[in-house]
Formats: C-alpha cells, structure tokens, sequence
C-alpha cells in the first residue's frame, strides 16, 4: 500500500529543515510519497508541491494582519487538498501558529500528525504548551532537552538531532580556497577579511534590515580597505531590495560587495565573521564555525507584544542553547548602522574572541548531533507503520 505523507513548510529555515527531514526518509524507503507547501529544496527532495510556501514567509503581528487573507485562504485549500488525498501522515514543520490549527483539525478526521521542530514555548508564550497533545501526536525535537519539558505536558516527543549539525566543513578545505571560487575576487581580496551579510529570508525582513544593512557595510568598508562582504540573498525579491539599498551608496561601496543567490552555507564558512538577522540563520552560522553579531528589528506593535512574553534575555539560538551572551545581540533600537558596524570591527580586531566563539560553537554543534543515522526518517516511518 502507498503511504502519502502531507508535509508543510513556511519560509526558507522550514524548506530545509523539511528537506533534511525527507531525504531522511527517503534513504530508509524510497517509497514514500510526499506532497504539501514547500520550497525549492524540499521539491528537489521530492515533494510534489501543492503551494509555494513563501506564502507563510510572515513573522511578527502587525505583519501577519495584513497578509491574513491569504494564509486563511491557503488554510482553506490546504484542508481540501488534504482530504482529497486521505494521507497517512501530516507532518508540520515549523510555522507553528499555522501548523499546529491544521494538525489539530486533521486529527480530529481520523490523520495521524507530526510536528517537526518543537515550537519554543520554553523561551516565550509557555501556556500554549499545554494545548500541543490536542494537536498532534508525535514531536520531533532539534534541541536535546526539550522531550524532557514536554513530558509533563502529555506530549510524546523525540530528540531526532538538528539537520544543521550535520554541517561540518571538511577540515582540509581553507577559507582561502574557499574564497578563491567567487571570480570577482582578486588576489589581494582572497587574503583580505570577508565578512558574511544575511540580512534574513523574508520579503519584510529586507524591508526592515535591507537599508540598516548596507550603512553598516559602508561604515566597516571605510574602517576595514581590504574587507569584501558576501551577501547571500534566497531568492530575486530579496535581492532585488538589497541592490536596491545598496546602488543607493553609489558604484564604490557595490565594487566591494558580492551578492549570491542562495549558498549561505558557502559564505559562513568562507567569513570570518558575520552580521546574521536573527533566527535559524544564527544557529547556522554556529555550525559553520562563523563568528557573529545578530540583529534584528520589527514593528513597534510586534516588539511591545513579543517583549512582555519573552522568558529569556537573550534571542539568537547560540546564546539560548549556551544560556549567556556569546554572540553580540543589538535588537530593535539598538540595531544602529553605528552599533553594528563597531561590534563587527571589535569582533575582526579581537582574534580572542574569535577563538572563544568558535571553540564553543564546536561543542553546540556536538550537542546537537543525532543520536543514530536518519534518526529522523526512522520517526517518521514508526508513525507510518
């Protein structure tokens, strides 16, 4: 009997953890079908895709108001196409204020869920917990303690490993050489510094960083004569805001900067150091080796409310899982082209904490290795039968 899985993903952290997630499964047994929202890598993984999952590329309330409409119109289709295919399984990753209202219906008509990537109850909104059993009937788990917060909870969950943990840069592969297959550089620039810019993934998060971004390129430029900047962009719509804010500084400040679609991977582990927009990219940065400073900015209205929820003082995924600021964070309004620019310059003067940094994101990324090969596939095939 053919076992259909219907898997959805919201933005570009969401495509690749799903796509991590079915090439698991897919090593086990090739014979699984999957379909659902998804993006480029989970396609060429080989979802057959039934919406693009740009669609649920939204974060924050203020920016959710206004794209409402077409989440609830997608909700509405997806809930059609899913009883159109009377799947085995649905597996939600990430998008858990979408995910998990459609886990919960799809439960209620008889489908076994999963949900893939523990929404982060432990950092804010922890009453929300409680109601995740109604939801779904499996949690898959990228951070090692969670299983053990979500017990009391009735939850069953697994420790499965995160997907970025599995990157780690061949040890004979120099930065140098790296850098020598990006073709506008010259020679001296091959052995100049190279800082990373991932201003985020989605359409709003280059509204708000895009300009914020380059002013502080500009700055580091004027400092640092030797430095490049790579900046990897998902997909044209971002790129095309970036060019943007940055053709605005004229063609000099353009000469130093290279934009990539895609391959943030590539410009992590060619940098030596980053300014990372909060979120995934973060952690992926960790796993790289890549010193980092995070920012991030929002609404005024989503900052006020996500502010009188947050449990922790710190935001970035490195300092939540070290429980200390090891990475600079400057959120909000103290996320100044200024303030950036002086935390990279501090970051590339002090070989120290470079050192310090990397040293310790090494000992993350062992922690979140997975306990067995496909650790995740073999979750999803024991939710099959």
């Amino acid at each position: 009997m053919t076992r259909r899985v219907v898997i959805v993903a919201g933005e570009t952290s969401g495509d690749q953890l799903a796509a991590h997630l079915v090439e698991d499964v897919r090593a086990l047994d090739p014979t699984v079908e999957f379909y659902g929202v998804c993006g480029p890598k989970m396609r060429a993984a080989g979802v057959v895709q039934w919406f693009d999952h740009e669609t649920l590329a939204v974060r924050g309330y203020a920016e959710v108001l206004s794209s409402l409409p077409r989440i609830l119109r997608l909700k509405r289709e997806l809930l059609v196409k899913v009883s159109e295919l009377n799947p085995t399984l649905y597996i939600g990753v990430d998008a858990p204020d979408f995910n998990l209202r459609i886990e919960r219906e799809v439960k209620s008509r008889g489908v076994r869920t999963m949900h893939y990537v523990c929404p982060s109850f432990w950092a804010w909104r922890p009453k929300r917990a409680a109601r995740f059993h109604e939801a779904i009937d499996r949690m898959l788990c990228v951070f090692p303690f969670e299983p053990a917060l979500l017990e009391p909870h009735g939850v069953s969950a697994r420790f499965v490993g995160h997907p970025l943990a599995r990157a780690i840069p061949p040890a004979d592969v120099s930065k140098f050489e790296l850098r020598k297959s990006i073709s506008r550089f010259k020679d001296d620039a091959v052995v100049g510094e190279l800082i990373a810019v991932l201003p985020g993934s989605r359409v709003s998060e280059l509204h708000y960083h895009a300009e914020l971004f380059v002013n502080a390129i500009e700055i580091v430029a004027r400092e640092r004569p030797n430095a490049r900047f790579l900046v990897p962009l998902v997909n044209r719509e971002t790129r095309a805001i970036f060019e943007t804010a940055l053709w605005s500084h004229g063609a000099a400040l353009v000469e130093r900067v290279d934009l990539l679609f895609g391959h943030a991977d590539f410009a992590l582990r060619a940098a030596d150091v980053g300014l990372i927009a909060s979120g995934t990219a973060s952690l992926e940065a960790a796993m790289h080796g890549c010193p980092h400073v995070v920012t991030y900015r929002i609404s005024a209205l989503t900052h006020a409310i996500v502010k009188r929820k947050l449990l922790l003082p710190y935001v970035s995924l490195p300092n939540i899982l070290e429980k200390e600021f090891l990475v600079p964070e400057l959120l909000q309004k103290a996320a100044t082209a200024d303030a950036l620019a002086k935390a990279l310059l501090e970051l590339l003067m002090s070989n120290e904490t470079r050192q310090r940094m990397t040293e310790r994101f090494a000992a993350i990324r062992a922690r979140l290795q997975a306990p067995e090969p496909h650790a995740s596939g073999h979750a999803v095939l024991e939710m099959l039968g």
